[in-house]
């Protein structure tokens, strides 16, 4: 967003706020989006699911030259001169069984059920974004490419693996 330097817990940059303790109140988690625009819920996954996603993707950027091959497969180094990379569209991670039990969990769709009072969908197309160090997926409107049919619409982001707080805004 330019060259502006923010601070952490000024006017425009601060902490996301957890809201864990109102996952079994609807009515809160509701009035807490329209307050914040987002929901911050931490462990609501299967890590040993993450895990397996985690590993599927690495395997894809690896058979891709992107990791560095010095370091173990799960630490997820980027290989030298290389970037992350949008995995949006390839199917054969994507629509892996280990992908699709963390993006499509019955955690997921249960949550969202309670959240929208009723049954949920999800879309075939996966926007997966394999982001190094350094890197970023810049601002960007989801809207535009989901954004037909119902207002009712939201999007989950989900780190696979641990994310330390100097790695990303997801601790």
């Amino acid at each position: 967003m330019g060259e502006a330097e923010l601070r952490l817990g000024d006017k425009y940059l601060g902490l996301l706020r957890d809201a864990n303790d109102l996952l079994h109140d609807p009515d809160a988690m509701r009035a807490r989006m329209g307050e914040d625009g987002y929901l911050l819920i931490r462990g609501l996954q299967d890590t040993t699911n993450v895990k397996e996603a985690r590993r599927v993707v690495l395997e894809e950027l690896d058979r891709n030259d992107q990791i560095d091959r010095t370091r173990p497969l799960d630490d997820g180094v980027v290989a030298e001169g290389k970037r992350g990379r949008f995995l949006g569209g390839s199917k054969q991670v994507t629509h892996t069984k280990e992908f699709l039990n963390v993006v499509d969990s019955p955690e997921i769709m249960n949550f969202f059920e309670l959240f929208l009072k009723g049954p949920v969908l999800t879309f075939d197309y996966k926007w997966l974004r394999a982001v190094g160090t350094g890197d970023s997926t810049s601002a960007h409107y989801d809207v535009v490419y989901m954004g037909r049919g119902t207002r009712n619409l939201y999007t989950v982001w989900t780190p696979l693996g641990d994310v330390p707080f100097e790695m990303g805004p997801l601790p």
